[in-house]
C-alpha cells in the first residue's frame, strides 16, 4: 500500500489498459477527474462499469479518442456515447456481473475505487456499491483507491483489507446526488394500483427511476414489509421510520435490509452508515435464484418500455438501439417465481410521453431486446389497471393487456389480436 497524490495515476497506470471503475453513487470521483484532467497521457483506455455519473464530461471531452466505455446498463449519461460509437453495451444478469471479472472472462488491469475510511482492523467498507466492485478489487492487477470520510459504512459482505490495496488517495467529498423526481399524477395512479397486489408482509424489490418511487409513495397503508433489493432509494427511508417497513416476516435475515446498490441523497447515505438493520452484499449473492427462493412472498417490481400482446418484455432498448439493460429484472422475475407467495410485477405508462405511441403492443419493435420472457410474468401494471397473465392463455393474455392500454389505442389493438387470434 502506497499513498499517492492525485495525478499520480498517470504514471501508474500504462497508456494502454482496461480499468474498472466504482458504480453508480460509490464512484471514484476524484481519481476519475484525475482519468480526464490527464487524459493525453493514454491512448487506449478500456473503462468497465455500469452507472456512470460522470460521462457527461466524457462526451464535453471528446474522450472518446482515446477512452472507450464497456457497460452493463445504458443510462442517460452514457446513452451518448452509445449513439457516437465509444461506449458498449455488454449484456448480463446483475447476478452474473462479479462471476465476468472472477472467471476471468473480463481481466483488468486497474480497479478504481471508493471506499469508506478503514477500521481498527484496518478494513474498509465498499460503502453504497458492492454489487461487482468486490469482483473488480478482488482480480484487478492493481488496485487503486479513494479513501473517502463522507462514504458511509455498511456492514454486511462488504470490506476490503487496506493490505489488499496497491495506491492510496485520501478525499473529503459528497457522494454524487441523485434526487427523487417529482411524481406526475400518472405515475401515482400506477403505484395506487402496484399497491393493491403488494400483500402485508411481503419482501419487495424495486428498481430505479420515477416508477418505483411512486410505488414506495403507495405503501404507507401496508404493514410487516421487508426489503431484499438490487437498489435502494430515498424513498425506502421514510417507510423504515414510520414502520412500514420492519423486514420481521422475510425468512432470510429477518429484521434486515439487504441490497448491493444505494442510489440516492445523502438522506439514504446517512441512514445506511453503521446501521446495523442495513446490510449489502456482492449482487451475485443478493441476485442469486438459490437466495430469492428462500425469501417469503418476493415481489419484484421493475419497469418496462414496451409490452406485446403476449406479455414479453422490452426494458432494455427502442427499436435496436440500447436505451438501458438486463439489470436485476430477470434475476428477481425469475427469483419471484420460486419465493413462497411470490409475485412479478412489471411497470410502465400506457403510452410514450408525448402520447402518440401506445407501450403496449402487438408485437415488440423490431431489433427490440426480451428483457423477460412472456411465461414469467405475473402481471403488467400500467396506469390505466392490472392485466393477470399468469395462467392465460395468449387470446386471454391480449384481452387483458388491450383493457390496461390508452383508450385511443384499444380499437387498434383488438383489431390485431383478431388477426393473431381469430
Amino acid at each position: 500500500m502506497k499513498n499517492i497524490k492525485t495525478d499520480d495515476i498517470a504514471e501508474i497506470i500504462r497508456p494502454q489498459a482496461k480499468i474498472g471503475i466504482g458504480n453508480a453513487c460509490a464512484e471514484p470521483q476524484t481519481l476519475i477527474d484525475s482519468l480526464i484532467r490527464n487524459r493525453d497521457s493514454f491512448e487506449e483506455i478500456e473503462i468497465y462499469g455500469m452507472i456512470h455519473y460522470w460521462t457527461e464530461r466524457f462526451v464535453q471531452h471528446n474522450l472518446g479518442e482515446r477512452f472507450t466505455l464497456k457497460v452493463f446498463m445504458v443510462d442517460r449519461f452514457s446513452l451518448e456515447g452509445i449513439k457516437k460509437g465509444y461506449t458498449e453495451y455488454i449484456p448480463c444478469r446483475y447476478s452474473e456481473i462479479p462471476e465476468l471479472f472472477l472467471k476471468g472472462l473480463v481481466r483488468l488491469d486497474v480497479a478504481l475505487i471508493s471506499i469508506s475510511p478503514p477500521n481498527g482492523k484496518g478494513n474498509c467498507s465498499f460503502g453504497v456499491s458492492s454489487d461487482f466492485t468486490t469482483a473488480m478489487a478482488k482480480t484487478a492487477k492493481t488496485v487503486i483507491a479513494e479513501i473517502n470520510h463522507q462514504m458511509p459504512w455498511v456492514f454486511g459482505d462488504n470490506l476490503i483489507n487496506v493490505q489488499e490495496i496497491d495506491y492510496i488517495l485520501e478525499t473529503d467529498r459528497p457522494l454524487p446526488q441523485v434526487y427523487p423526481e417529482h411524481l406526475s399524477e400518472q405515475d401515482r395512479q400506477i403505484g395506487g394500483h402496484v399497491s393493491q397486489l403488494i400483500e402485508d408482509g411481503a419482501t419487495i424489490q424495486i428498481g430505479l427511476g420515477r416508477l418505483s418511487e411512486a410505488v414506495l409513495a403507495s405503501l404507507y397503508g401496508k404493514r410487516w414489509l421487508g426489503v431484499h433489493s438490487g437498489l435502494l432509494s430515498d424513498g425506502m427511508v421514510d417507510l423504515v421510520k414510520k414502520g412500514v417497513i420492519d423486514n420481521s416476516r422475510k425468512g432470510l435475515k429477518n429484521g434486515r435490509i439487504v441490497t448491493t446498490t444505494m442510489i440516492g441523497t445523502d438522506k439514504l447515505f446517512t441512514f445506511v452508515h453503521k446501521n446495523h438493520a442495513v446490510e449489502a452484499y456482492p449482487s451475485n449473492y443478493t441476485h442469486n435464484q438459490l437466495t430469492l427462493a428462500k425469501l417469503n412472498k418476493l415481489h419484484a417490481i421493475n419497469s418496462a418500455i414496451q409490452v406485446d400482446l403476449t406479455g414479453q418484455i422490452n426494458a432494455e432498448t427502442i427499436g435496436a438501439t440500447q436505451v438501458s439493460g438486463v439489470g436485476g429484472q430477470s434475476d428477481f422475475v425469475c427469483g419471484a417465481a420460486l419465493s413462497k407467495g411470490g409475485k412479478s410485477i412489471i411497470v410502465m405508462p400506457s403510452a410514450s410521453t408525448n402520447g402518440k405511441r401506445s407501450r403496449i403492443v402487438p408485437f415488440l419493435d423490431r431489433g427490440a431486446s426480451i428483457t423477460s420472457l412472456r411465461h414469467d410474468i405475473d402481471y403488467v401494471v400500467t396506469e390505466c389497471g392490472i392485466a393477470h397473465l399468469r395462467g392465460k392463455t395468449l387470446r386471454q393474455r391480449a384481452t387483458a393487456l388491450i383493457d390496461i392500454a390508452r383508450p385511443e389505442f384499444r380499437d387498434w389493438l383488438e383489431s390485431e389480436r383478431r388477426k393473431l387470434y381469430p
